[in-house]
């Protein structure tokens, strides 16, 4: 079965604070106030030098380093980016990071559609390639905003700098892949672009989404809410995730986003990052079942659940 075998992570090292960056997002101080106090955020992570698959290729370094034999296995790259990195013509990014690791004959493809929901697509696939392909893949997401102004979400979230990879291979130790659901409502699809109409029904709704997306991954699963230890969301906000809880039944408190605070929303390298901080400080035991939880503008909505 289809699992999760190694996650890493690159954060910017510089990660101002909103106060520092109320300017530059163009944001009242009633929004600063709900965003830090309601909200949950604190600093952004902000990426000032590397580009976006540079900063792939140093979580792939961190991902690799003392495993350079997993590298072997790899077969397929899928990689996903909420907002799409402009390159020069003709100009591989990946080119540099396969040479490096002995993956040149690794299929490379590019998932965006789902926007930040777009991570457990590319689990998704991954789960299907491994079972039938037999080879691992890589899983990369990562995003650099271009304009600060483009970081604050109205009424929801500040966008950061982050990037993530992880393997998922057939035969992976622990974290197998039970389930898995993707889906999509295309009611806000003109995105930020949306009426004001669109936008207010999008943030009023989609928790809607994100419950059913949740209970017919468990159902499909065949297990209860009662037995999930962790959830593993995007860094959207707090209200959002008190909401699912309240909704679903399942304790706050099992919604892990640690990063969220020091770090912003990173879009899809979200859940990757806060799965990396719970599996780094030991706090899944054998058999634990956990779960990422994915939303994003259009909507769009994803939900994968594992097994420890």
């Amino acid at each position: 079965m289809a699992g999760l075998s190694h996650v890493a992570g690159y954060i910017p090292a510089e990660r101002p604070s909103l106060f520092e960056l109320r300017e530059a997002l163009e944001i009242s101080e009633a929004e600063l106030r709900v965003l830090i106090q309601s909200h949950g955020l604190c600093r952004i992570a902000v990426e000032n030098k590397l580009r976006v698959h540079e900063m792939i290729g140093v979580a792939v370094d961190l991902l690799f380093e003392g495993r350079a034999e997993l590298a072997g296995e790899i077969g397929l790259i899928l990689c996903t980016s909420t907002f799409p990195a402009f390159v020069p013509y003709l100009f591989d990014p990946f080119a540099g990071m396969q040479r490096k690791w002995g993956m040149e004959r690794a299929e490379v493809r590019f998932v965006s559609q789902l926007n930040c929901a777009s991570l457990d697509f590319l689990f998704r696939l991954a789960r299907l390639w491994t079972e039938r392909r037999g080879s691992g893949v890589l899983v990369l997401a990562a995003d650099k905003m271009g304009l600060p102004r483009s970081r604050y979400l109205q009424d929801s979230t500040v966008s950061a700098d982050a990037a993530a990879a992880a393997v998922v291979t057939k035969t992976a130790a622990c974290n197998r892949i039970v389930g898995s659901a993707v889906q999509s409502n295309a009611s806000v699809y003109n995105s930020m672009q949306a009426s004001p109409e669109e936008y207010a029904w999008f943030q009023n709704t989609f928790t809607v989404g994100l419950v059913k997306v949740l209970r017919d991954v468990l159902q499909q699963a065949g297990v209860t809410a009662e037995r999930l230890r962790y959830m593993f969301p995007a860094n959207v906000n707090r209200g959002t995730w008190q909401r699912v809880a309240d909704a679903s039944g399942i304790p706050f408190e099992r919604f892990y986003f640690p990063t969220m605070a020091e770090i912003g929303h990173a879009h899809n390298a979200d859940p990757l990052l806060n799965a990396e901080h719970a599996l780094r400080h030991g706090m899944l035991q054998p058999g634990d079942l956990f779960a990422t939880l994915t939303v994003g503008m259009g909507s769009t909505f994803g939900c994968t659940l594992f097994r420890h």
